[in-house]
């Protein structure tokens, strides 16, 4: 598989407004989801230059259709299972009951998370065990 470079913080944040957006991804909204969801005010230009390089790095293209679309060609969950693989190898040395034990530590989960959780250990337990 390709792999695509990663994407600076502010690149993360504008590429999760063109997923949120959908097919209403255009520049101008994008612009309006930076302020109004994530409290990021730029200019046009910088977030013009934004979606030039998640183009430039194979992360959207762009349609016209009297106006410019920016459309994902790496979908969100892709990116989040690549950039989880990426630290899970880096901070735990790909050591998953590692991290899974640092993110839970301490946190309060409701009996909804112990259940998912559960449940996600049985099918990998199952897969394991074929």
């Amino acid at each position: 598989m390709y792999q695509k470079s990663d994407l600076s913080e502010c690149e993360t944040v504008t590429m999760r407004c063109v997923w949120n957006l959908g097919e209403e991804a255009t520049a101008y909204n994008v612009i309006n989801m930076l302020a109004d969801d994530y409290g990021m005010v730029y200019k046009e230009t910088t977030v013009y230059t934004f979606l030039t390089k998640l183009k430039e790095k194979g992360y959207v293209d762009t349609v016209r259709n009297g106006v410019t679309y920016y459309v994902p060609l790496v979908s969100e969950e892709e990116y989040l299972k690549r950039m989880a693989k990426k630290y899970l190898n880096f901070w735990f040395h790909g050591n998953v009951a590692a991290a899974v034990c640092e993110v839970i530590e301490g946190e309060k989960l409701s009996k909804k998370d112990l259940k998912q959780i559960r449940s996600a250990l049985r099918e990998e337990a199952q897969k394991a065990s074929e």
